[in-house]
């Protein structure tokens, strides 16, 4: 793909920290590799006032959840081909810097991520970052091999993983010649630069130059950096303060020559070539990189490092000395050596400077660009479109037994243990409606009509839980349950092709209305929604019935108003389960009552929840049920569940009924897809020996049982799809 337009994401200097040098470094670099080459900037700003240059489009303020959103659409408004993704957890607002991910999702060119940090481990909330990072982004740029060997071992697939060194300025300065311009001529000079801060472990250093000064009289240790913005901010100059008062304490104050500020490239490059030994005694082993050490060992310095992740990659193979953490005694001795040794720290300059010929910028910015090349804009989708199966109920079936439908199974075996569920049964009476040529069809409907039967109580609520025993495990079950029951009764009151079954749904459901009467939670008002407008369209007003639409439409409306932000437009302010029911009660409300505003306040929402479950390439991503999804929040991806795929495939469709628009059969169609194996995992839920669905989809592999649940949302989703598509004006209603 030709690449004409790049946008970069991160920090840009004048702000004061590695990432807004790489950044700066790198565009220069990308115009230097293609003279032709645009190259924007989108800046993060931490509150400070910075002076951008130019190619700084637009800034955006870290902690502004809603800002990530509008900066997603001015980027778009952009038209760049690639944006290239500065990750570090710190630099960007919400938990771990998840606020990002909200711009990221909104995105219409391909990204490219580079990551500052990689971890073995992570914790929750980075972990979740991470890995939906991963599935954002066409390519994860990392800076060392181990960090490529982290990914891949977490999940990452091997070829979205490119490795491509920290870049380093290419510098040619006289060492004698620096020396003397920086008042060090004939002194020994060992050099640390970068940001200072605790976790630097120079308190380490100054503690070990006094059995270094004995021996080298001459030796002064140049100290160079600002201190870090943020524990200025904190602290004032409170640490800086500390370390020269720890070197005149150990009689060394005058080896130790502190330059506090934040030094431009050309500046650098001096101190850089003044240096006889660069070192750098981090006390954290987990750095991926470091770019302190990418310059200095790619021009051609003497290293003395402690072993954190970076250093014991890029000093393998004697290109430097190694020293355990917060040992001094160790870094004497190393120190020592190397100045004792004029031809061994020739040898390891040599040796540096040989393997850093590929770490200039030049080259760096040709790599990345070949990156930026292959991605192209991903706008197809890429996945196999599968064939939509013919619907059977022989798994359903052997779920079943003489008191109705196992909630569960251990693979494709019943699971007694777990009993029944009126959730369950009221599933397999809408699947046996809507499938009446099914030879298993005729059985099932009056098991679970007997089921829910059994399950209504005198006052008209239904029980939910029994036991393999036929034990009732509670006094009433769920709202869900009662909602579900009273749908499934509407449709069979209607559709069941026996007429004896007909009238006994109908007589049921006459006695199970107060079950939806005075429901609390929005997921059962919307499903109750949905009934009512059912039984509506078919026989007609009824003043109690209406009645109770409108209190529950009013409620989803009220719920909206309180919740819903332009970048937000739901009804909660999470998703977590079934999340298409609550537009598709309000549609279903809005087609059936003549409610227009309703209708178009629906349609808003379920397009939104499409995007939120739109993954790589416009695949079905549905959101994870390992947690509930926050706004501003990384998106749970995994452990998704058919049930979400029934729910959207109801929606979608009662949607294509309200507005003709075949763009909700074909969005329809592509949740459907993710369980014929439309999915990451490449999949497929679909048993198709058994006739079941698994569970679920891990981050590594299929939730093998096949409950009910599962199976019947699959093969719900299929046949509604089916008569839609068959008679696509034909007014199919359909429900949970």
């Amino acid at each position: 793909m030709s690449i004409r337009r790049v946008l970069l994401l991160g920090n840009h200097t004048p702000r004061q920290c590695g990432i807004a040098t790489f950044t700066a470094d790198l565009a220069d670099a990308l115009g230097q590799a293609q003279p032709d080459l645009e190259v924007l900037v989108a800046a993060m700003d931490d509150g400070s006032v910075h002076t951008y240059p130019e190619r700084v489009t637009l800034s955006i303020p870290q902690h502004d959840a809603e800002a990530y959103a509008r900066a997603a659409e001015t980027i778009n408004a952009l038209n760049v081909d690639v944006v290239c993704v500065q990750h570090e957890f710190g630099i960007y607002g919400g938990p771990a810097g998840s606020y990002l991910l909200t711009l990221l999702r909104g995105l219409e060119a391909p990204i490219v991520t580079t990551l500052h940090t990689v971890l073995e481990t992570y914790s929750p909330e980075q972990r979740s970052v991470i890995e939906e990072l991963a599935v954002l982004s066409e390519r994860l740029v990392v800076m060392s091999t181990r960090a490529v060997g982290f990914l891949t071992a977490q999940g990452v697939p091997a070829g979205k993983v490119e490795f491509i060194h920290h870049g380093m300025p290419l510098l040619d300065f006289d060492r004698d010649a620096e020396k003397a311009r920086l008042g060090l001529d004939g002194r020994e000079v060992i050099l640390t630069f970068g940001l200072l801060s605790p976790n630097k472990g120079l308190e380490t250093a100054i503690r070990a130059l006094p059995d270094v000064v004995s021996g080298h009289p001459h030796l002064t240790y140049l100290i160079l950096g600002a201190t870090h913005p943020h524990l200025r901010e904190r602290e004032g100059e409170t640490y800086r303060e500390g370390l020269i008062a720890l070197a005149a304490s150990l009689g060394v104050g005058d080896h130790v020559r502190f330059e506090n500020r934040f030094a431009t490239l050309d500046e650098l490059g001096r101190y850089i070539a003044a240096a006889d030994i660069y070192l750098t005694p981090y006390l954290n082993r987990e750095q991926i990189t470091s770019g302190t050490l990418a310059y200095a060992l790619g021009n051609g310095k003497a290293v003395v490092s402690t072993p954190y992740w970076h250093a014991e990659e890029l000093l393998a193979d004697d290109r430097g000395v190694l020293v355990p953490f917060r040992d001094e005694s160790a870094l004497a001795d190393a120190l020592r050596g190397l100045l004792d040794d004029p031809a061994r720290r020739a040898d390891l300059e040599a040796r540096a400077r040989e393997y850093g010929q590929g770490m200039g910028w030049p080259a760096i910015g040709a790599q990345y660009l070949q990156v930026f090349a292959e991605t192209g804009r991903a706008v197809t989708l890429t996945l196999p479109q599968p064939s939509l199966p013919t619907v059977t109920l022989r798994h359903v079936a052997a779920l079943s037994d003489d008191t109705g439908v196992f909630q569960h199974a251990t693979y494709t075996l019943p699971n007694p243990h777990e009993g029944y569920t009126t959730d369950d049964n009221a599933r397999a009476l809408m699947l046996a409606a809507a499938c009446p040529d099914d030879p298993h069809a005729p059985l099932l409907a009056r098991r679970a009509l007997t089921f829910l039967h059994g399950a209504l109580d005198a006052d008209g609520h239904f029980r939910n839980f029994m036991s393999y025993d036929r034990r009732w495990l509670e006094a009433r079950g769920s709202e869900n349950a009662q909602a579900r029951a009273v749908r499934a009764l509407v449709t069979a009151a209607h559709d069941l092709r026996e007429p004896g079954l007909r009238g006994a749904a109908a007589q049921l459901l006459a006695h199970a209305w107060p079950a939806v009467g005075t429901l609390e939670s929005p997921r059962a008002q919307a499903l109750a929604l949905v009934a009512l407008a059912a039984r509506r369209r078919a026989d007609g007003p009824h003043a109690e019935h209406d009645d109770l639409a409108h209190r529950y439409a009013a409620n989803l409306r009220r719920l909206h108003a309180a919740h819903a932000t332009p970048e937000w437009p739901w009804f909660e302010p999470y998703l977590s389960y079934s999340n298409a029911k609550l537009p598709h009660g309000l549609l279903a409300y809005g087609r059936a009552y003549g409610a227009p505003g309703d209708i178009a306040l629906a349609l808003d929402a379920l397009r939104w929840l499409e995007r939120q479950q739109t993954g790589p390439h416009g695949t079905f991503w549905p959101v994870g049920s390992d947690r509930v999804y926050c706004s501003g929040e990384a998106r749970p991806l995994w452990d998704g569940q058919p049930i979400e795929v029934y729910a959207t495939v109801a929606a979608d469709l009662e949607a294509f009924e309200v507005t003709g628009d075949e763009r909700w059969l074909e969005l329809a169609r592509r949740a459907v897809n993710w369980l014929l194996g439309a999915n990451p995992l490449r999949l497929p839920l679909l048993n198709a020996a058994s006739g079941g669905c698994r569970d679920g989809l891990h981050r590594d592999r299929l939730n093998m049982n096949e409950g009910a649940e599962s199976t019947l949302a699959l093969w719900q989703s299929v046949a509604d799809l089916r008569a839609a598509q068959l008679a696509p004006s034909a007014g199919t209603l359909t429900g949970d």
